[in-house]
């Protein structure tokens, strides 16, 4: 029934419990999964090549040091779900995609790009005070999502 399963996370318990609930399908229905983070930035850095310009000129240096934290600390984060995933399906085609942009879009466009047939997404995730004001990542995405969502509370 479901081919291809996407599922984003960010490091928060829902997300996590979104994986398990994903894994737990893929290996049911024998479906492939990929496992997606989107690196959100300041609304000053651009998204499409956030280490060129802020609003300011050319970024201070600290910035790259701190865009190259960031970076690893989200591939780490990818590669230890991976790991996790193997261990839970291990016959399943599980791989990890890194983008950069606002979650809610990023989620969306992958989805529809990659061809997916589920999004398997936490019900609430890092967003803090800018949920409260802009909607959820898992709002945003089951309202704009064309294929089916499954939200895990």
């Amino acid at each position: 029934m479901f081919e291809k399963i996407l599922v984003p996370i960010d490091g928060s318990k829902p997300s996590a419990d979104a994986l398990v609930r994903a894994l737990e399908l893929a290996k049911i229905h024998g479906s492939e999964v990929e496992i997606l983070h989107v690196m959100t930035f300041s609304e000053d850095i651009p998204a499409e090549n956030p280490q060129t310009m802020t609003k300011w000129g050319s970024p201070p240096e600290w910035v790259d040091d701190y865009m190259t934290k960031v970076r690893k600390n989200d591939e780490d984060m990818l590669n230890n779900a991976l790991r996790h995933a193997k261990t839970v399906v291990p016959d399943a085609k599980v791989t990890t995609k890194l983008l950069i942009g606002g979650p809610g879009e990023a989620i969306i466009d992958e989805a529809e790009q990659g061809g997916f047939d589920l999004i398997v997404i936490g019900s609430r995730g890092l967003g803090g005070l800018k949920e409260l004001f802009l909607g959820s990542v898992s709002h945003q995405v089951v309202n704009g999502s064309k294929i089916p969502v499954l939200v895990v509370k």
